[in-house]
């Protein structure tokens, strides 16, 4: 989880002499192979802007710092960037004091990611809430969090977000995608090809950010949560498929549960079903025509699947970094069936079925769509439904 960045002034005031000083010293921590913290054990003196830090040593290669000062001494040493395949502590060198400078300000974001200690997160970042995103850094989250300085120039535009390569909790690839409020005209034109009647155009806005799985909940992820395993087709990383909306929620609300005793979310937060407007959005991005990219490389369908499903993720994802939002296995959202209203989902006192959404390795292209709407009663269960689950404040 990438907490909201703030922005640092760092003030350093020295005069016009050449220093001579000692150098600062600091040592490194190491979690996974990763540099996860770095500690200053002396700061030295004289030091007039901002050491070069460099790293050796320690069997990895990858690892950067930033060294930040108070007065003339080192007080802190950030980390940029974790490396990876380190089996011992690196050594780090503190570049000596150099030339002293009158004044030097500069304003620099910091960044905090936060989880569970051990997980492994991607950093992305875009000029613009819509993508495209690109890798920045990875980073591993210790105790208190990885802490990171953007030193990019500051006439940059930046936004960020983190995404989870591998869970500390069971190793698996269990990454959630944050997805920001917005506005978006959800359902089709009636131009749109394989269009149905309950599918009008309207206006929705979303006042509330979410954490989305980027994956369909896997047959490991079910089983570690449920104890069980009702899918067609077996395999740790094929989506989990014949669960019925009853299972899905009760998957969430166990998840909740277990997270929230592990210390590993707060009593203010669960896990849940997107509604349909969220699960929509998420799979546009920011996208407003019939799927968001070209139909075999994004989805497994009915024309090229083989009549089953397959690995989570081997498809292209999304511009907002989501997988198989199209295809594989349809997915339950929240919602009842009804027919759209301005601005919302109406709920009829007669409604029997829920929402599912994205199509399937079995259906074909009409229904491997953005607005497509799917719907069963709660307790159907087919070899193509499944579910992704969403991570957010409680409601």
């Amino acid at each position: 989880m990438m907490k909201g960045c703030s922005v640092l002034l760092l003030a350093v005031f020295t005069f016009g002499r050449l220093l001579a000083g000692e150098r600062a010293t600091a040592v490194t921590t190491i979690t996974a192979g990763f540099v996860t913290g770095i500690t200053v054990t002396s700061g030295g003196s004289g030091y007039a802007s901002d050491p070069v830090v460099t790293f050796s040593g320690g069997g990895g290669s990858g690892a950067s710092g930033k060294a930040i000062l108070s007065e003339d001494k080192v007080a802190l040493v950030l980390v940029l960037t974790a490396g990876s395949g380190y089996t011992t502590a690196p050594t780090v060198v503190v570049e000596a004091p150099l030339k002293a400078l009158v004044v030097r300000l500069r304003w620099v974001p910091e960044l905090t990611v936060e989880g569970p200690a051990g997980s492994q997160a991607r950093v992305e970042s875009a000029a613009g809430l819509t993508g495209p995103w690109t890798t920045w850094t990875n980073v591993t989250v210790g105790a208190e969090g990885a802490v990171l300085v953007d030193l990019s120039p500051e006439s940059a535009t930046r936004f960020y977000r983190s995404v989870t390569i591998q869970s500390a909790v069971t190793g698996q690839n269990t990454g959630f995608v944050w997805i920001v409020p917005g506005t978006f005209v959800m359902g089709s034109p009636v131009s749109e090809d394989g269009r149905d009647t309950d599918e009008a155009q309207h206006t929705v806005t979303l006042t509330q950010g979410f954490w989305l799985s980027d994956h369909e909940v896997t047959q490991a992820e079910y089983e570690a949560v449920m104890g069980s395993n009702p899918s067609n087709w077996r395999g740790l990383n094929l989506p989990v498929e014949q669960v019925s909306w009853d299972d899905a929620v009760s998957y969430c609300k166990n998840l909740t549960e277990r997270e929230r005793a592990a210390g590993r979310i707060t009593a203010q937060q669960a896990y849940r079903l997107p509604t349909e407007a969220e699960w929509e959005y998420a799979a546009r991005a920011g996208t407003t025509g019939v799927r968001y990219g070209e139909l075999d490389t994004i989805a497994w369908h009915g024309g090229n699947s083989g009549n089953q499903t397959h690995p989570v993720k081997q498809k292209a994802a999304n511009a907002w970094g989501l997988y198989d939002m199209m295809g594989n296995v349809w997915e339950w959202c929240s919602d009842w069936y009804g027919d759209y209203s301005s601005g919302s989902v109406t709920t009829p006192s007669s409604a029997s079925n829920r929402v599912d959404r994205g199509g399937s390795w079995y259906f074909g292209a009409r229904f491997v769509r953005s607005a497509d709407r799917g719907r069963f009663i709660p307790g159907f269960r087919f070899n193509d439904l499944g579910f992704r689950p969403v991570l957010s404040s409680v409601r």
